[in-house]
């Protein structure tokens, strides 16, 4: 008996030097997964977290982690809230991703929040788009800046030349563009008494973009509303508009998409595109203030300023982007 013992073990304990290692893979392998496990649970758990905390007390819309409300809101976001105001009252919160927003669905509410509170709403909410990829040449636009001193200067800057004695010496400029749309509208209706489609469109586009410009650099773009560089301009400022939708651009609410590079790279190129027809409308500028040829302008004003000089950086390309966007951006 002991002699088949003795001769047992040695194989027994061969097999078991022969397991071991599979086993240690095994646990070396299950190491792994939990700690991949640990990571990916973080990963979702800072995802799901909230630029700013639940607010207590205000009716919240339930959504799915990470995403939030997005999907429930859609494409037709206006009209949903609409909708679930009906449900949740005038004031509520959503969560788009991981931005909490306060909704305000009546007279009464907004006037509570934007306007015996204005001082409390001076500021605006950076997004990665728009903040971190559009803008990272040309600076903040004015609307679009958290409050700090510079975008106190620039909006003080701008308040001047828009304010209520400004607005009425733009009057010949609304005048001109609008008696130019009004004959180009009367020529394509011809002399017939047949009815004629019409498309009258374009022609407020270019009424709107000539009167930033003209405002903005002295400058307005003459002939078809075909012309190249005004239907450049309008393009890429549609394209902007779409990237800064809490409705078409999730990367901004979602971190994680951030991955996938489409939304990114499309954000590169029409920064690059704005970038090229912007400094061609200031060059042609500084060449009129330097032959003594320019229109009295917001953005000639500020080159011609001693004091503001010295915010010609990204300050002051904020300052000028206004006058290609302040009415641009409601024709798209």
């Amino acid at each position: 008996m002991n002699d088949k013992v003795a001769e047992v073990l040695p194989v027994a304990a061969a097999k078991f030097r022969a397991i071991t290692p599979l086993g240690d893979r095994l646990t070396s392998f299950s190491s792994w997964v939990v700690i991949c496990g640990a990571l990916v649970l973080l990963i979702l758990w800072l995802s799901d977290s909230t630029d700013v905390p639940f607010i207590e007390h205000l009716p919240s819309i339930p959504g799915p982690p990470m995403v939030g409300n997005l999907v429930q809101l859609g494409t037709e976001q206006p009209r949903r809230l609409a909708e679930l105001s009906k449900k949740y009252g005038p004031v509520f919160q959503i969560r788009l991703g991981n931005k909490r927003f306060v909704v305000a669905n009546s007279f009464e509410s907004i006037k509570q929040l934007w306007i015996n509170n204005q001082s409390s709403l001076i500021s605006r909410p950076t997004l990665h788009t728009f903040h971190n990829v559009l803008s990272s040449s040309q600076g903040f636009t004015i609307g679009t800046s958290p409050w700090d001193e510079s975008c106190k200067r620039r909006r003080k800057a701008a308040a001047t030349a828009l304010n209520r004695p400004a607005v009425v010496s733009y009057m010949p400029f609304v005048d001109l563009e609008s008696h130019v749309s009004i004959k180009e509208l009367v020529q394509q209706l011809g002399n017939s008494d047949a009815q004629v489609d019409l498309d009258p469109y374009p022609l407020f586009q270019r009424l709107a973009l000539n009167l930033s410009l003209t405002l903005g650099y002295g400058f307005r773009i003459d002939g078809s509303v075909n012309n190249e560089l005004l239907r450049e301009i309008i393009n890429v400022e549609r394209g902007i508009s779409t990237l800064r939708s809490t409705s078409n651009n999730w990367q901004d609410f979602v971190p994680l998409l951030r991955i996938f590079p489409r939304r990114t790279n499309e954000a590169s190129d029409l920064r690059h595109r704005r970038d090229v027809y912007l400094e061609y409308l200031l060059q042609k500028l500084k060449d009129r203030i330097a032959m003594g040829t320019h229109v009295s302008c917001i953005t000639g004003n500020i080159l011609q300023d001693p004091e503001c000089k010295l915010t010609h950086g990204k300050e002051f390309f904020a300052t000028k982007y206004l006058s290609s966007q302040t009415s641009v951006d409601h024709l798209m």
